[in-house]
C-alpha cells in the first residue's frame, strides 16, 4: 500500500497520468524505516481487529508472533512475545585472523580416532570456519528488566505462580538474564498479573490478542531488527519458545548445520527439543520451527556496518533473553 502511494505521488510530481498506476513492478522500494513502519502498523492493527471482532474470544487467549521478511537484500525480523529468530552466520577460523566460535557443549562433532576414516560432512559443515548463532530477536518476558518496569508502569504485577499462591516469598530479584546462563528456574518463571487478581498470568510481556493483558501493558508493539544479508548468512531459524526451553541458540544452529536440507533440520531440532522436555517435565510446550538455508552472493562489507565484527557484538549483547532451563519443575520433582 505504501509503495503504491509513493508511486502515485511520483507520477503526480512528474505530471504524468495516473492511468496504469497499479503496477507493482514500477513501485519504488521501501527503505528500512518505511518497511519497519509498515510492519509496526500491521501488528498494531491486527491486534485491534482481534479486540474489535466479537467472534474472536481473545480476553485470555492470543499468540506470540515472530516473522522474517526478505526485501531487496535485507532481512527484517519483527517480534511480539517470546518466540525467537536466530541466524547461523559463518565466521572464519582463528588462524584466518578472526576469533573462532566454540562448539556447543552438547552437540560437538565426534572426534575421529587415528586410522579411522571420517564420514563425509554435509555441504554446510564442509565450509571453512564455524557457524555462529546470532540472535535476531530478544525474548519479551518479565526476565527483562526493561519489560518488567514497563508492565509495572501500566499497573501490572510481576510474580511467579508460587509467589502468587504464597508458597514463595515475594521478591523481584529476577535479574536481567543473558542468553547462555544455565540457571535452574524450576519451571516457575515470573509472570504478568492484574493487581489483586489471579490472571492473566502470561510468561510473556507482548502478544497479539490477550485483551485483558493488553490493559496492563501486554500489547502488540513489535520490536524489529533489519540487517543486510551477506554470503556468510547461511541458516535462518524462527521457532517458538518450546524449542529453546532447554536448548541454546548455538545448539539449534549446530544441529541444523549437520543436515542436508531444512526439513531434516526441522525434524532433528524438534526431536531434540521434545526429548529434553521429557527429561525435565511430564509435559511438553509448543515446539514449532521454520528453518531456511540461505544463499546470498553479497560479500561481507568492509565498512563497520554489517561486518562480522558487528554481528559478533550483537551475539554477545543479548541481555534480557530467557535463561536456558537445566532443572526439573516442582511437579516433575514430586
Amino acid at each position: 500500500q505504501k509503495r503504491a502511494i509513493l508511486y502515485r505521488k511520483q507520477l503526480q510530481s512528474e505530471g504524468k497520468s495516473l492511468k496504469g498506476a497499479f503496477n507493482p513492478a514500477m513501485w519504488p522500494i521501501l527503505d528500512e524505516h518505511a518497511y519497519e513502519d509498515a510492519c509496526h502498523k500491521a501488528h498494531v492493527e491486527v491486534n485491534e481487529m482481534m479486540h474489535d471482532d466479537k467472534n474472536v474470544p481473545d480476553a485470555f487467549s492470543g499468540t506470540t508472533a515472530i516473522s522474517a521478511c526478505f526485501h531487496f537484500g535485507r532481512l527484517t525480523v519483527c517480534n511480539v512475545g517470546d518466540s525467537r529468530a536466530v541466524m547461523g552466520h559463518r565466521v572464519p577460523d582463528a588462524e584466518n585472523g578472526e576469533a573462532s566460535v566454540p562448539n556447543s557443549d552438547k552437540y560437538e562433532e565426534e572426534k575421529v580416532e587415528e586410522g579411522e576414516e571420517a564420514e563425509p560432512k554435509k555441504d554446510i559443515s564442509r565450509k571453512s570456519g564455524r557457524l555462529l548463532a546470532i540472535p535476531l530477536s530478544r525474548d519479551q518476558t518479565p526476565f527483562r528488566k526493561d519489560e518488567r518496569e514497563r508492565i509495572k508502569a501500566e499497573g501490572g504485577i510481576i510474580q511467579s505462580t508460587d509467589q502468587m499462591e504464597g508458597d514463595q516469598p515475594i521478591q523481584e530479584n529476577w535479574g536481567d538474564m543473558v542468553l547462555g546462563e544455565e540457571i535452574d528456574i524450576q519451571g516457575d518463571p515470573p509472570r504478568v498479573w492484574k493487581e489483586g487478581k489471579d490472571y492473566p498470568g502470561t510468561a510473556f510481556t507482548r502478544s497479539l490478542g490477550d485483551s485483558v493483558g493488553d490493559e496492563i501493558g501486554v500489547y502488540a508493539e513489535p520490536e524489529m531488527l533489519t540487517t543486510n544479508l551477506t554470503k556468510n548468512d547461511e541458516i535462518l531459524v524462527i521457532a517458538s519458545d518450546g524449542v529453546f526451553e532447554f536448548m541454546t541458540n548455538q545448539a539449534v544452529i549446530d544441529i541444523c548445520s549437520q543436515c542436508d536440507n531444512p526439513l531434516e533440520a526441522c525434524q532433528k531440532v524438534v526431536k531434540a527439543a521434545y526429548d529434553q522436555w521429557l527429561v525435565y517435565e511430564d509435559r511438553t510446550d509448543d515446539i514449532t520451527i521454520i528453518c531456511a538455508f540461505l544463499e546470498c552472493d553479497t560479500p561481507v562489507p568492509t565498512n563497520p556496518e554489517g561486518t562480522t565484527a558487528e554481528l559478533l557484538n550483537l551475539a554477545s549483547d543479548t541481555s534480557g533473553l530467557k535463561p536456558v532451563r537445566k532443572g526439573a519443575s516442582t511437579n516433575k520433582i514430586v
